[in-house]
């Protein structure tokens, strides 16, 4: 039996921290907030966004969902391996199923009434919540901590995205082209 916690932090690292780095030469000093939005499928069936939602609807079949700045949602007759947002909610609707993690970090995840987590529920500066009639074959875990109201771990999290202005998601499938074309910051 697989440790379930293992994969989904090993793939919030890889999608996550390269969307965490950043040339500060590049960056601007406008005052001006922009919101960036990019998305990435990859050859394994995994989908990756930044600064939207990704909804995965009914009758889809999705290796790994990872959202960040943004919701991963799960539809009614989707299924999806592992679910992971970043500053976002991961919602598990009534008849979706999850066959491995469900976690976000800096926001909440939400298992509906009749929803299928097959792994682990993992919410990091967010809140838990599981319905009534709703599985979770795994571990239940919230993690917040709280001084003077605010959540330092959401905090941390809001942080480290604020700091970066541009999309970064990289696309390792491309092992042929060892050019900086497979790098791509959107």
């Amino acid at each position: 039996m697989r440790s379930p916690l293992l994969p989904t932090l090993a793939l919030v690292s890889t999608l996550a921290l390269p969307a965490f780095a950043g040339d500060t030469a590049a960056k601007k000093t406008s005052d001006v907030k922009v919101k960036v939005v990019c998305a990435q499928d990859s050859k394994d069936g995994s989908r990756a966004v930044q600064g939207t939602n990704l909804v995965i609807e009914a009758g889809e079949n999705v290796k790994d969902a990872v959202a960040i700045d943004g919701d991963v949602i799960v539809r009614k007759g989707a299924s999806v391996d592992d679910a992971v947002a970043i500053h976002g909610r991961v919602i598990v609707e009534p008849g979706a199923r999850v066959k491995g993690d469900a976690v976000s970090m800096g926001g909440e995840v939400r298992v509906q009434k009749g929803a299928r987590v097959e792994g682990s529920a993992l919410a990091l500066g967010g809140k838990l919540s599981v319905d009534k009639d709703a599985t979770i074959e795994g571990d239940k875990v919230s993690l917040s901590f709280e001084i003077g109201g605010k959540d330092l771990v959401k905090g941390l999290i809001e942080e480290a995205l604020d700091d970066e202005s541009g999309c970064h998601i990289i696309d390792s499938d491309n092992d042929e082209d060892d050019s900086d074309e497979s790098d791509k910051d959107v």
